[in-house]
């Protein structure tokens, strides 16, 4: 099943009885310390305890669900704690590709029972694609809760965990090089350099790897196809990738070819073009940039490069 079609088969988005949340009306958590004054985090922590005794009975548990903004600066695996609520509950419904991200000042939606939300339509990352994949050939219940949290429509699992392979997904954090590590070298760092055509001195927002001709160019980090231009008079052709729902992204030029198109959605370490040497370029080499928030980065900084 491919990450665009529907997440089951035999629902219909239009048909579906999704339960609206608006997170506008939710109770909001000030502060996840205990204290006899924080009664809104109290009631929360006892619905949560409530409900794992109802679970255990075989009986329904509450629905309900809170909003926290993370001002107290807790990591994602320290709010899950202090929540009393799995980690792939949290990062299913905040849409948290990877447990280490940087959850400081983001706002969250806090639910009171553990299981996985699954996007009825596509998934924007990496765990959210797995997870569609792997129920999409499950029969479902007639009881499946659905939620329509802003626009965008859930199935509940409760009390489904990630399998191996989904939590090696979310667990994994490292990037992988865009060119297999036997098969280039470093021909130009990032930084100011000598613009090798007009000899002015410029900032080069990336690094050079030279390579032969043809060898394939991996995404770094799954993601989804942001540009994938051709015969750009600097960059030749080109594809910039955006991971992390924008946050980061990676650009891959001088393409002798490219393999993906606009909006596509790739898997890290899926070939995405072959080195070439179209555009402004001196020989056949791959011109890598890694942009955390709009502003590059030195690649090495990030990726395990040792030549």
């Amino acid at each position: 099943m491919s990450a665009s079609s529907s997440l089951f088969a035999q629902t219909d988005n239009n048909q579906i009885k999704a339960i609206t949340i608006d997170k506008e009306k939710l109770p909001v958590i000030e502060s996840l310390t205990p204290s006899r004054a924080n009664t809104v985090f109290r009631d929360y922590s006892s619905i949560v305890e409530s409900n794992s005794k109802l679970i255990s009975a075989g009986r329904e548990p509450e629905h309900m669900f809170f909003l926290y903004t993370n001002n107290e600066r807790f990591t994602f695996q320290g709010l899950a704690s202090r929540c009393c609520i799995t980690q792939e509950t949290l990062a299913t419904l905040n849409q948290i590709e990877n447990a280490q991200d940087d959850i400081k000042g983001k706002t969250l939606i806090l639910p009171v029972v553990s299981g996985l939300f699954i996007p009825v339509e596509q998934g924007i990352n990496s765990v959210e694609v797995l997870l569609q994949e792997n129920y999409s050939t499950q029969t479902l219940t007639k009881n499946a809760i659905y939620y329509n949290i802003e626009g965008r429509i859930y199935l509940f699992l409760s009390g489904k965990r990630f399998t191996p392979t989904e939590r090696a997904y979310f667990l994994d954090s490292a990037l992988r090089l865009p060119l297999d590590s036997n098969s280039f070298w470093v021909s130009s760092e990032f930084g100011k350099r000598k613009n090798p055509f007009s000899g002015e001195i410029k900032n080069h927002n990336g690094i050079d790897l030279a390579a032969e001709e043809g060898t394939p160019v991996y995404a770094i980090k799954d993601g989804a196809v942001y540009s994938a231009i051709e015969n750009d008079a600097e960059f030749g052709n080109y594809i910039i990738l955006s991971h992390d729902q924008g946050k980061m992204t990676s650009v891959y030029a001088h393409l002798s070819k490219i393999r993906v198109e606009r909006y596509q959605y790739v898997k890290k370490g899926e070939v995405i073009g072959y080195v070439g040497q179209t555009g402004m370029a001196t020989g056949p080499h791959l011109h890598f940039e890694i942009r955390q928030g709009g502003k590059a980065e030195d690649p090495r900084s990030r990726l395990n490069i040792q030549n």
